[in-house]
């Protein structure tokens, strides 16, 4: 299954994720727009309301991609400026493994900048003042294949809703650039109690050697 196949299906869980577990939202979005069709005739309603692509940007990038033996271990910093995310806006980010031979899906990023989704498990409610930024951390370990050596990435699907309307980035591909650690162990420790697939609020690596 190609990373292509996946955009169609994302837009329409961000539609409904976001919205279904809004207290104050009985519909799904009425206008939706994506970054790959702005001449949609949803597109203006959707900019003019949520102007998302003339503020401040949620940002992705991989810290580090360690292979240790059989795992691998990667850990991805998410920052979010402030004004990124408005009060009573949802933002989610779904991140695939794209591989040569395959694709994996490694979980789902919810950020609430306040009363969104208030009884929702697992959401990050995300506060930032004028001029300072929150960082966050996706960690993910999973098993080493041979056919990830070359050409894998972390491919992330965005999307934001007010609950009314909503807007999808385009695909972000982070590249993966991996680091051997199996007889070193510079980096591997650091991963020792943090589950498999988890969400920190500071990076892992802030004590390691060399940072």
């Amino acid at each position: 299954m190609k990373i292509k196949h996946l955009i169609a299906f994302i837009l329409l869980l961000a539609a409904t994720s976001c919205a279904g577990t809004r207290k104050s939202a009985e519909l799904d979005p009425t206008f939706a727009a994506s970054e790959s069709t702005w001449l949609y005739r949803d597109a203006e309603v959707v900019n003019r309301r949520l102007k998302p692509l003339e503020r401040p940007q949620v940002r992705f990038e991989v810290e580090h991609a360690i292979r240790h033996a059989d795992s691998v271990w990667v850990v991805a910093r998410v920052t979010v400026p402030h004004r990124s995310i408005r009060r009573g806006e949802c933002f989610k980010a779904m991140s695939v493994l794209q591989a040569p031979e395959g694709i994996m899906e490694l979980g789902e990023l919810s950020l609430d900048s306040g009363h969104f989704m208030p009884d929702e498990e697992g959401d990050v409610d995300v506060t930032t003042r004028p001029g300072r930024m929150q960082n966050l951390y996706l960690s993910w370990r999973f098993a080493w294949d041979e056919r990830m050596r070359m050409n894998t990435f972390i491919v992330v699907f965005a999307s934001l809703t007010d609950g009314r309307h909503l807007f999808q980035y385009l695909p972000l591909m982070l590249p993966l650039f991996w680091i051997d650690d199996t007889e070193r162990e510079l980096f591997w420790p650091q991963s020792a109690g943090i589950p498999e697939e988890a969400l920190l609020d500071r990076s892992p690596f802030e004590s390691t050697t060399g940072q």
